[in-house]
């Protein structure tokens, strides 16, 4: 068996580190080693690039390493080169408006990376991470059951509660991705259709993500914006991840739920990339 691989990139800013201590609690839950990469166009000496990164180096327990290039591909090839199992990324280092989703170089990364990629915003600061709350956002697609085995995966192993939200919007066609299990057409009426879709959702959910028979879940239904009701579900609950499944289109027209999210998520996002 091989050793997990966390890659983190950090380019000396205050802002990427917020992405260590998530790279950190991953590792130690996953057994993995932490590698945390710096591009530069100048080599360092191990002493200067520590104090460049902003790194205690009596708390370091990481493999750290420089490389020269362009910082996207770059990052990209080592994530290759590595075949790194998670990469953890800061949505952005430097100074940027409020609307903006991510710094160029997370934005160039994020479509085409080789690896599932957690993003963390700047704001969550430097407190450690501990993994005890997933929310995992289905919409009843076989793209978004894509994320259910993975996010069982870390539930397993990390003891902690999966909780699977199911978000229904008024307005919104229902999906036509075949295998899309729908819901109830009159959900102002649980008391009739409720009770059946629920067992049905989660019989499918076992199915497909091979659920363990020891893992906690728990089901929700909410009404109104994907988006929205995912970061305030999050939020009310004290989730310290979110996973969601996407296709890799960061276009205008495309993933509008996922940059809803990105923008106000109150924990890390771990993001599944859906071919």
């Amino acid at each position: 068996m091989t050793v997990p691989t966390i890659l983190v990139p950090l380019d000396g800013s205050l802002a990427a580190l917020a992405a260590l201590p998530v790279a950190q609690g991953l590792a130690s839950l996953l057994q993995a080693t932490l590698q945390i990469l710096h591009v530069l166009e100048q080599p360092l000496s191990p002493r200067e690039l520590i104090e460049k990164l902003r790194l205690d180096s009596e708390q370091l327990t990481a493999v750290l390493e420089q490389a020269s290039g362009l910082p996207a591909p770059t990052i990209l090839q080592a994530a290759i080169a590595k075949q790194s199992d998670y990469l953890v990324l800061c949505t952005r280092t430097g100074l940027a408006g409020p609307a903006d989703l991510f710094g160029p170089v997370t934005w160039e990364i994020l479509p085409k990376s080789p690896c599932p990629v957690i993003l963390v915003r700047p704001q969550r600061g430097s407190a450690p991470w501990q993994l005890r709350k997933l929310l995992l956002p289905h919409n009843g697609t076989p793209t978004t059951a894509a994320a259910i085995e993975p996010a069982a995966k870390l539930a397993r192993l990390s003891g902690a509660q999966l909780d699977v939200i199911h978000i229904t919007a008024p307005g919104i066609p229902v999906s036509q991705e075949p295998g899309t299990l729908t819901v109830p057409r009159y959900i102002d009426q649980p008391h009739h259709e409720w009770p059946a879709w629920t067992g049905e959702f989660l019989d499918r959910l076992c199915c497909i993500g091979c659920l363990p028979e020891q893992l906690k879940l728990r089901l929700f239904h909410r009404t109104g914006e994907p988006g929205a009701e995912i970061v305030q579900h999050a939020g009310q609950q004290g989730s310290d991840l979110i996973v969601l499944a996407w296709h890799g289109e960061l276009a205008a027209e495309h993933a509008a739920t996922l940059k809803s999210v990105i923008l106000t998520t109150p924990c890390p996002l771990l993001l599944l990339r859906i071919p």
